[in-house]
């Protein structure tokens, strides 16, 4: 907000509201309240505070001096978030039936806070973009994590389920891993987690779910995926990493990095999601027993 702004609104407010200090701590209202009026701080710094789950408290934004504190709830609406001070802090508080009476005889001042308000959903979708994009993502790998994987196999499987549709899930393990990860140090394992995950985007089709799934686990979602499909994947994937020259991987028990993998298929195999994964690692566990670096489709 432009400082000429501040000072319009604060000798506008300074008329009609009730300048009041506030000690570090103190709450100038609680989240649930009712909204019946709106704050102009003049100093200090102010915690826009909301309740999560199990009670704990997120920050949601700070407020510094110069900034409009309040929603302007409708008739019986409450207060959507607590606001709490971190500093000492000066306010001016006035009812919400004297600052909407400013703002229509201000139009000014409507339209810099309008811009103002936009420029903080525009930072709050920003951060919660981020936020939900760290929650699903393993941070190592960058591909999405096995809660998410999870989730969304229950949302594809009943989504296949009603219109009738099949998809696969294919489940991949890197072989002698423990054993790369003993020879070689636990930094190159992370390098060879990385690269793997990079040469499943580059093999995988636009838009199916990847996912870390555990260790040296991964596992891949295919929409609309038959069983012949599906083991093409699952071959392109094993063939880019044998191909891949992993530094390290001459020590490995065959020479070099691979994987092997498992297939599982909705609806031939079995029409429940968890159970899907289960078959997976099933084939997975005998392409395992056959030799390993290979991949395992047979049905269930």
């Amino acid at each position: 907000m432009s400082e000429q702004i501040q000072q319009i609104i604060f000798a506008e407010l300074a008329r009609v509201g009730t300048e009041t200090a506030l000690p570090p701590g103190a709450v100038l209202w609680k989240e649930g309240e009712p909204g019946g009026s709106v704050a102009f701080l003049i100093e200090g710094i102010l915690d826009v505070v909301n309740t999560a789950a199990e009670d704990q408290e997120v920050v949601l934004r700070t407020m510094e001096a110069g900034t409009i504190v309040g929603e302007l709830s409708s008739e019986g609406g409450r207060r959507s978030a607590t606001v709490r001070a971190r500093t000492t802090c000066r306010i001016i508080k006035v009812p919400a039936v004297d600052f909407r009476r400013l703002l229509r005889r201000r139009p000014d001042i409507l339209e810099e806070l309008y811009r103002v308000q936009v420029e903080r959903v525009r930072d709050l979708t920003r951060e919660v973009t981020k936020t939900h994009r760290r929650a699903i993502t393993d941070p190592l790998t960058k591909l999405y994590n096995v809660g998410f994987f999870r989730e969304r196999l229950c949302i594809e499987v009943d989504r296949a389920r009603e219109i009738g549709d099949q998809l696969a899930v294919v489940l991949f393990d890197i072989d002698h891993f423990k054993h790369f990860n003993d020879t070689n140090g636990h930094e190159e394992g992370n390098v060879v987690l990385s690269t793997l995950a990079t040469l499943m985007k580059q093999v995988g089709r636009r838009g199916d779910i990847l996912a870390r799934y555990g260790g040296e686990e991964f596992i891949s979602l295919l929409y609309g995926a038959g069983r012949e499909e599906a083991a093409r994947f699952a071959e392109a994937v094993r063939h880019a990493i044998e191909a891949h020259s992993f530094r390290g991987g001459e020590k490995q028990p065959d020479g070099r990095v691979t994987v092997s993998g498992g297939v599982a298929v909705f609806p031939d195999d079995t029409d429940d999601a968890q159970i899907l994964v289960e078959a997976a690692d099933r084939n997975l566990y005998r392409a395992k027993e056959g030799g390993r670096n290979r991949v395992v489709s047979e049905p269930a």
